[in-house]
């Protein structure tokens, strides 16, 4: 289930908060961030669900690669009242986020600030039956709604802790209807924890490793997997480095269906990342670049992808 989301997941790697941002962030009262921009996906992951990947010959050997361009766009306010409890609403666009729509409260117990927040995914589609050859494919959509909690900062230390929970809906899942262990619609659930390194001022490591279950109604999608990931930032004002090095493995339940074996698949994702502050002189004013690489290999040929990212943006804080 988890490539069925990856094309998504590739748009989380856009601008965090800079640095006027933060600051702002410490008073009470409303704040808020503009953003837009534009992305590319070169990809041969058979399972995008763009219309110039809507007919496969067979369901081996590699794919077709396609691109991909389109806008990007976020908005995310807050409100800190004066007793430091935030409240936000948005898409907050941050590396190493995700690309979600939430609302959410953040409040200090202690030591501890303690973040909870409603999510909402918006990946568009996903192939009714995938596995289609020498006809065209059909799209149908896919909501996944979630339920996010994270301790930050858990008894005044560097460490963080996390815990996600998704609802996966396919509104018309073809192949699901077809053969009961090829569903794809269910819950995932991710634990992760962090560790916040700062190396110098404006210049910092975080660490994190994070566990997922993903508990499908179609036990060949059904998966276990872990993540190991490194984020790198440095701050030089008015320039901001951003550099992301992650890999995965998840291992699947029950032999595929129609493969014959159970999956599983390994992957890496490298990005990085430059801002600009201060753009043309306006303190509120902010642009972005990067550019990524995300690759899985899987024992089962028709789930590899290489999926190569670059993107573009312009922000505003206030």
């Amino acid at each position: 289930m988890r490539k069925l989301v990856a094309s998504s997941i590739f748009l989380i790697f856009t601008a965090f908060n800079v640095q006027a941002q933060e600051k702002k962030d410490l008073e009470s009262g409303f704040s808020g961030r503009l953003q837009g921009g534009i992305i590319f996906l070169q990809t041969d992951s058979r399972l995008s669900a763009d219309n110039t990947n809507r007919r496969i010959i067979d369901l081996d050997g590699p794919a077709d690669t396609h691109n991909i361009c389109s806008g990007i766009a976020s908005v995310y306010l807050s409100y800190r009242f004066e007793d430091g409890t935030s409240v936000y609403a948005g898409n907050p666009l941050e590396v190493g986020e995700g690309l979600a729509l939430e609302a959410g409260i953040n409040r200090s117990v202690g030591d501890t600030s303690v973040d909870l927040a409603l999510t909402y995914l918006p990946i568009k589609e996903v192939w009714k039956n995938p596995y289609r050859t020498l006809s065209d494919r059909d799209q149908t959509n896919i909501d996944v709604y979630g339920l996010r909690a994270k301790l930050q900062a858990v008894a005044g230390s560097p460490w963080e802790i996390n815990y996600k929970i998704d609802q996966i809906d396919i509104e018309e899942d073809e192949i699901g209807d077809l053969e009961d262990d090829l569903k794809r619609s269910g819950l995932t659930h991710e634990l992760g924890i962090k560790y916040n390194l700062p190396l110098q001022p404006g210049v910092s490591l975080r660490p994190e490793l994070s566990y997922t279950y993903g508990d499908i109604k179609g036990d060949s999608n059904s998966y276990q997997g872990i993540n190991l990931s490194t984020l790198f930032k440095c701050a030089r004002p008015p320039w901001v480095f951003i550099g992301l090095v992650s890999g995965f493995h998840n291992q699947y339940q029950k032999s595929h269906p129609i493969f014959g074996k159970t999956r599983h698949e390994t992957g890496i994702t490298t990005f990085a990342q430059v801002m600009r502050l201060n753009l043309f002189g306006a303190e509120r004013l902010f642009a972005s670049a990067g550019v990524g690489y995300v690759w899985s290999d899987a024992n089962i040929n028709f789930f590899d992808s290489h999926n190569l990212i670059g993107l573009a943006s312009v922000g505003i804080n206030f």
